[in-house]
């Protein structure tokens, strides 16, 4: 096999992952704000309680050959459901061209291992932003322990020279940790202060500290707090224009933060060199 061929299998088959981890992703979502177990029972139809088949279970492709209704009740089945697993395979195909690069990336199998590293980082991100956009919480069960797996994950892939993969070091990430959560809690204050209510609830706090354990301190947390806060204010106001909604309509802020780190980590550098050319 050629190393063009090689670099194709391995890049859908990294699709083909996320396309799985959106599939249980969906389950997390579900359940876990429910208080339910996340591996039993198996995927049933939310009507009728039917376990869904295996076949009917593909990413995507299990969804279309049923239209978008269950088989056993014909019950419809949410577009939601296929979305997120489109979503988190291109989000795991983006992840693979971005660590691993073009064919002579493959010649360097470490970056395979970086790509399934932040995969996992990035698949928790979803995770919490899609609970996060249905409940208006940020679930402490996967933000806190993101924290010490960021710092220890990023000292494991610096100790095996793999920081220039990655693009962060250990105290890089451990100022991150800090930093986050105490930009974090001064801004919770501020938005009280200035407001009179809560403006920032302290599930993002732990979020951001986590996504500085992970990313670093410097480009991620600033452009993750600035894209979070500019994705959220854009929602927040197109919402009221179109759907007239009061002035202080509740809006979670976990789901930008996510994005925003997303975005931060792919080309955090390149928009803040962007940004510093234009101001100069």
């Amino acid at each position: 096999m050629s190393t063009t061929s090689h670099w194709f299998l391995l890049f859908g088959l990294s699709a083909l992952l996320g396309g799985l981890v959106g599939s249980f992703l969906n389950v997390v979502s579900h359940r876990l704000p429910a208080g339910l177990s996340i591996v039993h029972p198996p995927s049933s139809c939310p009507h009728c309680k039917h376990p869904i088949r295996p076949w009917h279970n593909v990413p995507v492709v299990g969804w279309l050959t049923l239209r978008g209704q269950c088989r056993d009740c014909s019950e419809p089945i949410s577009v939601r459901y296929p979305i997120v697993e489109f979503a988190t395979a291109s989000l795991f195909a983006l992840l693979f061209f971005h660590i691993v690069g073009g064919p002579s990336g493959i010649a360097e199998p470490s970056a395979l291992l970086v790509f399934l590293v932040y995969s996992f980082y990035f698949s928790a991100l979803l995770a919490i932003g899609l609970i996060d956009a249905d409940h208006f919480i940020v679930p402490d069960v996967i933000s806190l322990p993101l924290v010490p797996l960021g710092i220890t994950a990023v000292a494991l892939l610096e100790t095996a020279g793999l920081s220039r993969l990655s693009g962060v070091t250990l105290p890089s990430a451990v100022l991150g940790a800090l930093a986050g959560g105490g930009v974090m809690v001064a801004l919770a204050a501020f938005g009280r202060l200035l407001f009179g209510r809560e403006a920032l609830g302290m599930g993002d706090v732990k979020l951001v500290a986590a996504i500085g354990a992970w990313q670093g301190a410097h480009p991620a947390l600033l452009l993750t707090v600035f894209l979070g806060s500019l994705l959220g204010s854009v929602v927040g106001i197109s919402s009221m224009l179109i759907r007239g909604r009061q002035r202080y309509a509740k809006l979670p802020f976990g789901p930008y933060l996510c994005a925003g780190a997303l975005v931060a980590w792919l080309w955090g550098d390149a928009l803040l060199a962007r940004i510093a050319s234009g101001l100069l």
